[in-house]
């Protein structure tokens, strides 16, 4: 039985619904269409709107297999219950979330992803070769935030058991931070290296959550991708690196994981020498901490979550695992 409470948002839409159930922060809805899923919005209406042209265009452009946003009967993209509440609707799909320790899955994921490059390269620079461009290796903003971060650790007292350990474990992430700073500043001065190669639309946020597999009848495997909220224009390195990164750490360092993944991406995507180093640049900045520190600064400082300190313990305990792993990338760029 359908919500009474939200009949004029279903209504709103030109689809025949059978059933609705509960989804993570949303309604899945199944209707004679397809699957669909209803959510609040956490963006703003141009940026939905940019959403949906992007979406539109890769969709046009042979990426068919996204969870593109849905227009009410209105041509609006936000449909607003009896309480003023807005909603949007997005298509969706069956199957699960991506098997991040199944090889097979892995490589597919990575495919995926590469086919999307291709196709997000060429509708970039077919539509909007004039958006902004964010830049991925910002590490001198980021190490700036740091230091900020620092001194507002330092000047706390009394200092509570998250505060020491983060003033402990410091110095040692920030000279990795810096390194990778300097190591950016000099390849840019003196490499001939073009990032435009690697130039044009990004996921933002590639991980095995992204990708909802469907086992077909003949055993091939259909992949279906979501979450496009932080999509942007830049360096597409940037979102295998993401997941490279992800992948690697929830199989506990593996380097033939980390190193099949280069390789189904090179297949689709080649790599170079240079595409490798930057790659093997990004993993090297302490991504996590930089993320901690500012989860530390934007939560409330009556009280820091127990979370916060076991997340700190756990990346300092992992290091020499992520050390190894760089030594193993390493070598690997220099087969």
């Amino acid at each position: 039985m359908l919500s009474e409470k939200m009949s004029e948002v279903y209504d709103a839409y030109d689809i025949s619904i059978i059933r609705t159930m509960r989804g993570r922060g949303a309604t899945i809805i199944a209707a004679q269409e397809g699957l669909f899923y209803l959510q609040m919005p956490d963006i703003s209406e141009s940026r939905l709107q940019s959403e949906y042209a992007f979406k539109e265009r890769l969709f046009q452009a042979g990426f068919e297999r996204i969870d593109r946003c849905i227009k009410n009967t209105k041509d609006s993209l936000v449909t607003f219950d009896r309480y003023n509440n807005p909603y949007v609707l997005r298509k969706f799909f069956e199957g699960r979330e991506c098997n991040i320790t199944d090889v097979r899955e892995i490589c597919a994921a990575v495919k995926n992803l590469a086919r999307f490059h291709g196709i997000g390269r060429a509708v970039w620079k077919e539509t909007d070769g004039d958006v902004h461009i964010r830049t991925t290796a910002n590490f001198r903003k980021r190490n700036q935030e740091l230091k900020r971060i620092r001194a507002f650790v330092s000047k706390q007292h009394p200092k509570r058991s998250f505060e020491s350990l983060y003033l402990s474990a410091y110095d040692y992430f920030c000279e990795q931070a810096v390194a990778c700073e300097q190591a950016y500043l000099l390849q840019e001065k003196k490499s001939d290296y073009d990032f435009d190669n690697h130039l044009g639309y990004c996921h933002g946020m590639y991980n095995h959550h992204s990708v909802l597999v469907e086992q077909l009848d003949n055993g091939d495997l259909q992949l279906n991708t979501i979450g496009f909220d932080q999509f942007y224009v830049g360096n597409q390195l940037a979102d295998l690196y993401h997941f490279l990164r992800k992948t690697v750490e929830k199989n506990n360092y593996d380097e033939n994981i980390l190193k099949k993944i280069l390789m189904t991406y090179d297949i689709y995507c080649p790599l170079s020498k240079h595409d490798l180093q930057y790659i093997y640049m990004l993993y090297s900045y302490p991504e996590k901490f930089y993320k901690i520190s500012n989860q530390y600064m934007n939560a409330p400082k009556n009280w820091i979550s127990p979370k916060l300190q076991e997340k700190l313990e756990k990346i300092m305990l992992d290091e020499g695992k992520k050390l190894q792993l760089l030594e193993q990338f390493a070598q690997y760029i220099e087969t």
